[in-house]
């Protein structure tokens, strides 16, 4: 039995999940939140509430926007899924093939599928790079393209935290000859009826949460004693602040790793089609294609993360630990600040969190996981 509430619906079984997101804005762990857990085209749960903005006057609605960080990557995967399905991208093909520019510095031999998985060696600019740079896509992946590795690939497992949305980026416009926004546009949001964009016009920005601080958002980088190289170069060249992503420039520029701007109705719909592509009405990916790429590529300590990490070749998360529920076999992405989207093949479930509270997390937030444990006591 399908249950309304004023933060929208969900099914009888998941009271659970509705009483904890109500329990988050009620107590101000969450300012403005969403939720959703679709399951082959199915709403079990989709909860929109709170407040677009820090001094609480604009409520937060089932339309609002918020930028999503690196859950976006997940999305650009889902691109990729696409031209490797139509055979116009070869994972086991040498990048140089598709970009020639690419080849400079020793880097002719590197695969598609290594650099998709953090293997490339391009975690970082060796420019010191500011935040206007991320506005010229051509200086950034000119650069990139430029470069030696920085270490030799496929022998170092370290997260691209930004640069791969431009290599990424800059790989599907060569293969397609669209930027991986309107790639996004044309392929996925206007066909499905979403809402995610890459690059957001300026006409949608009054749809777009306000992005808040936390207390705690940078305490991941405060303890100068675990701040190394890798660190330094993927994460604080440049570093990211509230203020700038809260601006008209960022949100219409397309930095496909760190603005992408969604939210969890979008995000879970577009899981759960991606994992159900071959009965899902709307379905835009055959589900062998899935298979073969929510594979396991690799595993290790990720030098960037300074965690275990599991890759898929396109550049999925594999698993997730509490982040993706209780399946090994999930994948999907988490961004700064807390957001995450991610699919559970086993329970055919498309599950999405975004907010605008920032919290000082990139592998998992507690608010999330919290939604995401009431969400598996209820299946």
């Amino acid at each position: 039995m399908e249950i309304s509430t004023e933060y929208g619906i969900y099914d009888k079984r998941f009271e659970k999940v509705f009483n904890k997101f109500n329990e988050n804005l009620e107590s101000s762990i969450d300012i403005g939140a969403s939720f959703a857990v679709y399951s082959n085209g199915k709403p079990l749960v989709d909860l929109a509430g709170g407040y677009k903005n820090k001094e609480k006057t604009e409520l937060w609605k089932p339309t609002t926007t918020v930028c999503i960080h690196s859950t976006g990557k997940g999305i650009v995967a889902m691109c990729l899924a696409i031209l490797i399905e139509r055979e116009q991208l070869d994972l086991d093909e040498k990048v140089s093939k598709y970009w020639p520019e690419f080849s400079a510095n020793g880097k002719e031999n590197i695969l598609v599928r290594s650099l998709l998985s953090h293997q490339a060696g391009l975690y970082a600019w060796k420019e010191k790079m500011t935040e206007e740079d991320f506005l010229n896509w051509d200086y950034c992946t000119e650069l990139l393209a430029s470069q030696e590795s920085l270490h030799k690939p496929n022998t170092e497992i370290c997260y691209h935290a930004k640069s791969i949305g431009f290599l990424v980026g800059e790989l599907i416009k060569r293969v397609s000859g669209n930027s991986v926004g309107n790639f996004l546009k044309e392929e996925l949001v206007d066909p499905l009826q979403l809402l995610c964009t890459i690059g957001t016009p300026i006409e949608q920005h009054k749809n777009i949460a306000e992005l808040i601080s936390s207390a705690n958002l940078n305490d991941a980088f405060n303890d100068r004693d675990k701040i190394d190289n890798y660190t330094m170069g993927a994460f604080l060249n440049p570093g990211n602040r509230t203020r700038t992503a809260n601006t008209e420039k960022f949100r219409s520029a397309e930095i496909p790793a760190l603005n992408c701007h969604s939210n969890s109705s979008s995000l879970a719909q577009l899981y759960d089609i991606f994992i159900n592509g071959d009965t899902h009405p709307k379905g835009f990916i055959k589900k062998d294609t899935v298979s073969r790429l929510i594979q396991k590529e690799v595993s290790g300590i990720d030098k960037v993360m300074k965690s275990p990490m599991q890759w898929s070749p396109v550049g999925f998360m594999i698993g997730g630990g509490k982040s993706f529920g209780r399946s090994g076999k999930a994948f999907g992405h988490t961004g700064w600040g807390g957001s995450l989207a991610f699919a559970d093949p086993e329970n055919k479930i498309g599950i999405a969190y975004s907010m605008n509270l920032l919290a000082g997390s990139m592998l998992g937030d507690s608010r999330a996981i919290d939604l995401i444990a009431a969400t598996y006591e209820s299946i």
